[in-house]
């Protein structure tokens, strides 16, 4: 099974500045976060060795080029199984990051919410660009949160805020 694709994807989209903060609940999604103003939203097929999937991401892009992302995605539930779980997550990292990405420090196992729902969270390094990522699995739902842009930004306030916000709402 691969989530490569989904990971890789979810890296090319970014939304417009704008704005004002806001709270922003996906009732589909299942989801809350604050972005900084309204997102866009998109819906994009992919394929993997599970079959077709739809991801549907969230993005903010604010005039210094950082992007607020957060994504979904439902997965054939065997692809979600607990012994899955492992290669499902690398297969997002590895994804986001590519043949010229490193990670620079430790991918952390999270368990999120009150739920204590099974995750990760990693930093991918490419050149000057860092990209703050957190993966949960709710059922076979995926959720992708993303701090992409200047190490300042994703690992610094901001991107802390925005990770910081993100709820499973059901």
């Amino acid at each position: 099974m691969r989530a490569a694709v989904v990971g890789v994807a979810l890296v090319a989209f970014v939304g417009v500045a704008g704005a004002q903060p806001r709270d922003y609940a996906s009732d589909e999604g299942a989801y809350r976060v604050k972005f900084p103003g309204a997102p866009k939203l998109v819906a994009q097929n992919a394929k993997s060795a599970v079959g077709d999937l739809t991801v549907n991401i969230a993005t903010y892009a604010d005039s210094g080029g950082n992007v607020f992302m957060v994504s979904y995605t439902d997965f054939p539930e065997a692809a979600t199984r607990p012994a899955n779980h492992a290669t499902l997550f690398a297969g997002v990292r590895d994804g986001v990051k590519g043949k010229d990405g490193k990670v620079p420090g430790e991918e952390k196992t999270i368990e999120f919410g009150q739920s204590k729902l099974p995750g990760r969270e990693f930093t991918i390094e490419k050149g000057k660009q860092r990209i703050r990522y957190r993966v949960v699995l709710s059922g076979n739902r995926m959720y992708q949160v993303a701090a992409i842009g200047t190490e300042t930004f994703a690992t610094g306030k901001e991107g802390t805020a925005f990770f910081d916000s993100f709820q499973i709402t059901k």
